[in-house]
């Protein structure tokens, strides 16, 4: 395999790091084994050499070649139109429009994607309207990745974007998209370094973790929950993220297993997992909370403190470190010092398991039952009604039973290889199990606006046309479409997730595209109060019986404040699923929010509307 990175740095417009951003991301890839690596920056950059440069990208690579497409510089939006902005971009005229479009980086994408399946996006700019400013940051100190051009083109550019958009098209599937702030909003330059000269926030923070002999075997979810660490830890108000599967290795199709891993922060004195309610903590739960600690020759250092769940505030569960760790010189030393970047939680017991009855025998029960006895969300029960899953195993075949008696659906290879490998995929089931379940949380995490949640569906086999989905009580189909629309009639800035639990017990994040939320600006704000999602569809996976119907269940849920829920999706991907469309890449990059940063009594407060329908597996009007 080759290793091909194409670097894009327009520094344009007041910037001044993005050639030290794409000389840093040279050394950086070169140590992690690029050996094809090409730049495009000063006068290449303009709108003609970034085209020709993706073009001859695609030209040059191979099957099985990983590829990496980096950009910095300053991102914009006109409009609803929205581009990187090439060196030329001052040459614009009525009838020439000189940014790179998202729909042509999002072709351009698609067409590499069909030479290669190993394909990293990385994103260091701005996305916004204009240049947004926050009162917050010393003038002079953070340079914005951000511009506000003329309009002198925007018919032209507007005329390009329709001649090359899909409106039907998914996101180009099995990208990793690496974005360095929130959809519409801010990213940053800054001199990190004193006497360094400016550089891109992200990208050195990027730069740093990706170092092989840092974090040699770590997945980019991993990686960039250390990366936004790192930049909250300098006070910079934006968001880092990774769409796609963010799973893999970086540069590579593997995906580790790795244990679920939830957020900590720590608020005055207490250590939290925002969000606990919704990934299934309550109250005498035990976790583990991982303090990564610096990378030496003789290997990996950090600490790891078990606590309890002590108290359910709002949607976050507060932790009580155990006695004799808080006891301890480290744990004084994490109460008072900055956490260090990729602090998290891992549940070790929790109170929401679910059970699994072993109708097996021999060394394959005896294993699944010490595997079960180490798992923190399932526990083996000997009453066939307490059960979600029947593990059954006799004459050499073997299926995973829901409490109908049905496969949840046909195990693979590797599952029947291993009792790990059954009891990943029972992990994976209850997990969507836990999700379906998802509902509002008591009173005092309620969040108190009450946003506009509108599901509805379609049959294109039939009609077409688009009908409200009840809670209850519906009829969905092989090949039948759904959306969502949320209108924010609150005074502060919203944010919402669509999670869908499948007809496999596949937990997907449909808005994957922005796993920390769609933002909803306030009620009278000029643009996106209002927000849809391009259709999704419903289909029958290959590896699920035709015996239906099967659960499908579509979960709305709005929250007060950035959140990354990737975690509840589950990790095997399919390229059928089809997520949202929404001018796809560069509708990713991350908008920076005066919320970022938790405070004390800043929980996380949401709501959920939810869909919970039959699907069966042949299309409208093809019933027997």
């Amino acid at each position: 395999m080759t290793l091909r990175a194409l670097l894009i740095g327009a520094q344009t417009y007041g910037l001044t790091g993005v050639h030290t951003d794409v000389e840093v991301m040279a050394e950086t890839l070169g140590a992690r084994g690029c050996t094809a690596l090409r730049t495009c920056t000063e006068g290449d950059a303009t709108y003609e050499g970034v085209t020709e440069a993706m073009n001859r990208l695609r030209a040059d690579t191979r099957p099985g070649d990983g590829v990496v497409v980096y950009y910095s510089g300053h991102g914009a939006l006109l409009g609803e139109l929205q581009y990187l902005v090439p060196v030329d971009m001052g040459d614009s005229t009525p009838t020439d429009f000189r940014g790179y479009l998202a729909e042509e980086l999002t072709a351009a994408v698609r067409a590499l994607r069909e030479r290669t399946p190993n394909l990293t996006v990385i994103l260091d700019s701005c996305h916004s309207g204009g240049a947004v400013r926050e009162a917050a940051y010393e003038s002079g100190r953070w340079a914005l990745k951000s511009v506000e051009l003329p309009a002198v083109a925007r018919d032209a550019g507007l005329a390009r974007a329709a001649r090359l958009a899909r409106p039907g098209d998914p996101l180009v599937p099995g990208v990793v998209r690496l974005t360095a702030c929130q959809q519409y909003g801010s990213a940053y330059e800054a001199e990190l370094v004193p006497g360094k000269g400016r550089q891109g926030v992200f990208t050195a923070a990027l730069a740093e973790f990706l170092r092989p002999h840092r974090h040699p075997h770590v997945p980019w979810s991993v990686l960039i929950a250390r990366v936004r660490d790192r930049v909250k830890q300098q006070q910079v108000r934006q968001w880092p993220d990774a769409g796609g599967p963010s799973g893999r290795l970086p540069f590579s199709l593997d995906e580790p297993a790795e244990p679920e891993r939830l957020p900590l922060v720590r608020r005055d004195g207490r250590f939290a997992v925002p969000g606990g309610a919704v990934f299934g903590l309550g109250v005498a739960d035990q976790v583990s909370m991982v303090f990564p600690g610096s990378r030496t020759r003789h290997g990996a250092t950090g600490t790891s403190v078990p606590a309890t769940v002590d108290e359910m505030r709002a949607g976050d569960a507060l932790l009580r470190p155990a006695t004799s760790a808080l006891a301890s010189p480290a744990a004084g030393d994490l109460r008072t010092a900055l956490m260090p970047p990729g602090a998290h939680a891992l549940a070790v017991r929790v109170h929401d398991r679910r059970h699994v009855l072993i109708d097996a025998e021999g060394t394959l029960a005896d294993a699944l039952r010490e595997e079960l006895g180490r798992c923190p969300r399932l526990a083996e029960t000997h009453d066939a009604q307490d059960a979600f899953a029947t593990v059954r195993a006799h004459d050499g075949t073997c299926a995973i039973l829901n409490p109908e008696g049905l496969p949840f659906r046909y195990p693979s290879e590797a599952a029947h290889a291993s009792p790990s490998g059954l009891i990943a995929l029972l992990e994976e089931l209850a997990r969507g199990e836990r999700v379906r379940r998802l509902g509002d949380p008591p009173r005092p995490g309620r969040l108190e606006a009450d946003p506009d949640i509108l599901i509805e569906a379609r049959q294109p086999a039939t009609s077409g046309h688009w009908r409200e989905l009840h809670a209850a009580g519906e009829r969905l189909h092989h090949g039948d479409h759904y959306r969502v629309t949320v209108t924010n009639r609150s005074d502060v800035p919203l944010y919402f997730w669509v999670i869908g639990v499948g007809l496999s017990g596949r937990t997907t994040l449909v808005t994957n595209d922005q796993p920390s939320g769609y933002r909803l600006e306030p009620h009278g704000a000029e643009h996106r109060g209002t927000r849809t999602t391009p259709p999704v569809t419903i289909y029958w996976p290959s590896d699920l019986p035709e015996v239906g119907p099967r659960p499908e269940t579509i979960h709305v849920l709005v929250g007060d404040r950035p959140m990354d829920f990737s975690g509840l999706a589950s990790r095997e991907r399919s390229a059928h699923t089809a997520g949202p469309t929404l001018n796809a890449l560069l509708q990713e990059v991350w908008e920076g929010t005066r919320d970022q940063m938790l405070q004390v009594g800043e929980e996380f407060r949401y709501r959920v509307k939810t869909v919970h329908a039959d699907a069966l597996p042949e299309p409208e009007g093809e019933r027997p």
